[in-house]
């Protein structure tokens, strides 16, 4: 069979390692695996994110690779597959709006940035060129197009724009760095400018590291309306999750066309170990022992997997950081809370407040 003719998304795994090594990356690049912790997690999140649920900011935060983006991006599939017949009789219906918050590079983050970000998304055309102004006679502030513009008019334009669409949801990766440039007050600034997309009524789902933790601290104002879903990963210490990261290793090795490959679901515990039990930085590793075997013809070495591995410093600094944001979630995520735990903590806080009189 010509290689030409193979579909690299739906070959068997004999007819991928015909495939030219462009469409044998293609292959694993695409493959995308459907796990229990991705499938739990987006459940909740799914059920969360519904109007009406009385949250309208989740964080979504977990360890680094542990397949944040991949989860945002499942997310969008399901929300647009779920109103595609809406979509069609409605084109401007855009029930999710996702984007990946910028990093400008400067000391402080731009909204300019940010909003032109959402305007790209939103398809609004000429975000750029919008002037806030007052109508005659009329208080109510709308937009016009101009050479020049200002961020708070770009804000009214978005937030607009949001309304015509309709948008359900609005998804911002790597959210973080909202967070690390703010100064002072700017975090709750930055927070006020974020809760009004969500006050339009979207729900505003922001995706990061364990570093979002801080906002559940902020003020009882957003805590209230506000839920942390964690996306953990796999511990090794847990039978049942030893047991699902191994049949991960097993089925991401069915996409790499690769000659001589052996079972790595023989290692699983020590991949799962290497990557810190994130199955997002165990496809990476492979992706890039994938890499290491074509260029060593296509066929397998032991080398290809050692060169793939995290070193152990890189390791370590995963696994520390992911071990204190878990300890930090211990209290934080939703389903750690029961009526007892509630009532056991506020009567520590009264007795807290009483002995300092």
């Amino acid at each position: 069979m010509s290689c030409s003719r193979i579909n690299p998304l739906t070959a068997t795994p004999e007819e991928a390692l015909q495939l030219s090594d462009e469409d044998k990356r293609l292959r694993f690049k695409k493959t995308r695996l459907s796990h229990p912790m991705i499938a739990d997690t987006l459940a909740e999140m799914t059920t969360l994110a519904t109007p009406g649920s009385g949250k309208n900011i989740l964080l979504l935060t977990g360890p680094t690779g542990v397949g944040k983006s991949t989860l945002v991006r499942v997310l969008e599939e399901r929300e647009m597959g779920a109103h595609q017949e809406e979509m069609e009789a409605d084109p401007s219906f855009i029930p999710l709006v996702s984007i990946v918050a910028p990093a400008s590079g400067e000391r402080g983050f731009s909204w300019r940035m940010f909003y032109t970000e959402m305007g790209r998304a939103l398809q609004e055309p000429l975000l750029g060129m919008k002037r806030e102004t007052l109508r005659v006679n009329d208080p109510r502030p709308t937009t016009l197009y101009s050479a020049r513009t200002s961020v708070s008019a770009m804000r009214l334009a978005v937030e607009g724009s949001m309304a015509q669409r309709r948008v359900r949801m609005v998804v911002i990766d790597e959210a973080v760095p909202i967070l690390r440039q703010a100064r002072g007050n700017d975090l709750e600034n930055h927070m006020d400018a974020l809760k009004t997309l969500a006050d339009k009524g979207a729900t505003l789902i922001l995706v990061g590291s364990y570093d979002l933790h801080q906002l559940t601290q902020m003020s009882g104002q957003l805590a209230r309306r506000m839920g942390v879903i964690h996306f953990r990963r796999y511990k090794s210490d847990v039978e049942d999750e030893r047991k699902e990261f191994c049949k991960s290793v097993r089925q991401l090795q069915k996409y790499l066309a690769i000659k001589g490959l052996p079972d790595l679901g023989e290692r699983g515990e020590l991949l799962q170990e290497a990557c810190v039990g994130c199955v997002g930085i165990l496809k990476t590793v492979l992706t890039t022992a994938l890499e290491c075997a074509l260029k060593n013809g296509g066929k397998w070495s032991e080398d290809c997997l050692n060169r793939a591995l995290p070193s152990q410093d890189q390791m370590l600094t995963i696994l520390r950081e992911t071990l204190h944001g878990e300890r930090l979630l211990e209290t934080s995520a939703l389903g750690t809370s029961s009526l007892k735990s509630l009532a056991e903590a506020s009567k520590a806080v009264y007795a807290e407040l009483k002995a300092l009189g």
